[in-house]
């Protein structure tokens, strides 16, 4: 480990020495203001970065001497294989359980409406509140399926909260984007950022108070200087106030912050401690779209100290299922403000609408259907008679729930 001061005049001169000597993916130690006396000159307030770079990597054959061998490998794929199909059977049996309930069994529309919710990739509780709202009282008999899909779908629809689009209005607006790290908050702070200077003629300004990273300033900085954005980078709260005091008559203040795990609760802390200023702070929660639904809940429990917050959702392109995502917007209050498809900037990202989460929802069911087909088809010509026949009630079940 290599670890070393650099002084200099403002927090980006010091980065860029860092980036200069140790590379972008060196990690800052600590940023602080100091008073030097070093000559006439350079007398005065001075910064100091420590920054650390790892010089020794692990040689290349001690993976490979430390690893299991190949036979404890497949013991535990093996292992791990039959608590899938253990899982999967409860699952099974769960979803045949609810069927069987009166209520749901002998009412065509109620028994449609829940299979569609399923389909969705809906969460037993999320359905059963659904259900529940949407009432037992048998439908009228001659509603389509399609109908009735449309009846699912607008009640999904009704559950999630969609904000109106940042930047919009002529009034000040001051965003920060928060959230764990490695979720593309510095790109999609450039989306936005380009779409109002460049598309929208709005007077746009940039701040950074992530100094852990010499990668994300400067990444920041090519993005304001191909826009013409100016950018400030605020090493604690006193900078931040300063810089933003100096664009007090901007319109439009995006403001970027170093990613955090949610397990880190006194960093969180110190993020609302910069944040509470005079002037009010939207902050956008910034989320991947394939994260699990328990780590968004826990995600949004941390973070969610903020007076005023909505979701952005990001890398919709890396999942092919949003299920987790949809389930999450589904019980949260807060709005959703845009979606995220790609790197591209300023073109991959989109206002959050609800005609965008009905195509999703509908793509998830147009997949699941498909699988299910292919399985069916498998079935019916890969295996003999005799192997066939010793499922008559999984094939049952299948055509039963195909309605």
């Amino acid at each position: 480990m290599n670890i070393k001061r650099y002084i200099a005049g403002t927090v980006q001169e010091a980065l860029q020495m860092v980036k200069r000597e140790m590379g972008p993916e060196a990690v800052i130690l600590e940023t602080k203001t100091i008073q030097s006396t070093r000559g006439a000159a350079r007398a005065g307030k001075r910064v100091e970065v420590t920054a650390a770079m790892d010089y020794d990597p692990r040689p290349i054959g001690a993976t490979a001497a430390e690893g299991p061998d190949l036979q404890e490998v497949l013991e535990r794929y093996r292992y791990l294989e039959e608590e899938l199909k253990e899982i999967k059977n409860a699952l099974l049996l769960a979803e045949a359980g609810n069927l069987m309930n009166p209520e749901i069994r002998y009412n065509r529309g109620l028994k449609t409406r829940y299979l569609n919710f399923r389909r969705f990739g809906l969460m037993p509780e999320m359905i059963d509140h659904l259900l529940e709202e949407g009432g037992t009282a048998p439908g009228k008999g001659n509603e389509s399926a399609a109908d009735i899909l449309q009846d699912s779908l607008q009640q999904v629809l009704g559950r999630i909260s969609i904000s109106p689009q940042a930047g919009g209005a002529r009034d000040r607006k001051i965003v920060a984007f928060i959230g764990p790290t490695g979720v593309g908050k510095t790109t999609t702070l450039a989306k936005l950022a380009a779409l109002s200077a460049i598309k929208q003629g709005r007077k746009a300004a940039l701040i950074t108070t992530d100094t852990f990273r010499v990668a994300a300033a400067s990444q920041l900085e090519t993005y304001a200087r191909i826009m013409g954005i100016p950018v400030e980078t605020a090493a604690g709260r006193g900078e931040f106030l300063k810089a933003l005091q100096k664009h007090k008559d901007t319109d439009f203040i995006l403001i970027d912050t170093a990613g955090s795990s949610p397990n880190r609760k006194d960093t969180i802390r110190e993020l609302k401690k910069t944040l509470e200023v005079p002037e009010p702070i939207h902050g956008y929660l910034v989320l991947s779209a394939s994260t699990r639904y328990q780590d968004l809940l826990h995600i949004d429990r941390q973070f969610g100290t903020l007076s005023s917050k909505s979701y952005i959702f990001t890398k919709l392109d890396e999942t092919e299922d949003p299920s987790s995502m949809i389930n999450f917007l589904v019980s949260r209050k807060e709005p959703v403000s845009y979606f995220c498809t790609g790197q591209q900037v300023p073109d991959d990202i989109e206002p959050a609408s609800k005609k965008k989460v009905a195509s999703l929802l509908l793509a998830k069911m147009r997949r699941g259907a498909e699988k299910t087909k292919n399985e069916v088809s498998i079935y019916g010509s890969g295996e003999s008679t005799e192997r066939r026949s010793t499922r008559p009630q999984s094939r049952s079940f299948q055509s039963g729930t195909a309605e």
